[in-house]
C-alpha cells in the first residue's frame, strides 16, 4: 500500500472580477504575505472575468518573488483569461508557474 500524507497548510486564494490596471496592485499586495511565506500557492481564477497585461505581469512578478521557495498553481482560468494565458505562453516566463485547467469551476 502506498503511503498517504495530508497537508492542510497550502493556501488557496480565490480571485473574482477583473484583474487589470485598476486592481492588479491590490492583488499583488494581498498576495504579499503568502509570497513571503513561500511554499505552493494556488490561485483560483474561476470567478475572474477579465485579465489584461497588467494582471499578467503581476502574476509573473508573484512567481518571481517566490523564486525557488515555492510555486504558483493557477486553477480555473477560462474564457478570455484562459485565452490570454495560452496566447502569451506565460508559463514559460517562470518555471514555478503552473496551470491546471478545470471546467468544473468555470461559470456556464
Amino acid at each position: 500500500m502506498a503511503a498517504l500524507s495530508v497537508s492542510t497548510g497550502n493556501p488557496v486564494i480565490s480571485l473574482a472580477g477583473e484583474i487589470d490596471l485598476a486592481t492588479a496592485g491590490a492583488m499583488a499586495s494581498a498576495l504579499g504575505p503568502w509570497l513571503r511565506a513561500g511554499g505552493p500557492l494556488t490561485l483560483d481564477l474561476s470567478e475572474v472575468t477579465f485579465m489584461d497585461s497588467t494582471g499578467l505581469h503581476a502574476l509573473v512578478r508573484a512567481a518571481a518573488t517566490l523564486g525557488g521557495r515555492g510555486c504558483i498553481i493557477v486553477h480555473g482560468a477560462h474564457g478570455s483569461v484562459e485565452t490570454l494565458l495560452d496566447l502569451t505562453n506565460v508559463e514559460r516566463a517562470a518555471e514555478n508557474l503552473h496551470f491546471i485547467e478545470c471546467e468544473v469551476l468555470a461559470p456556464v
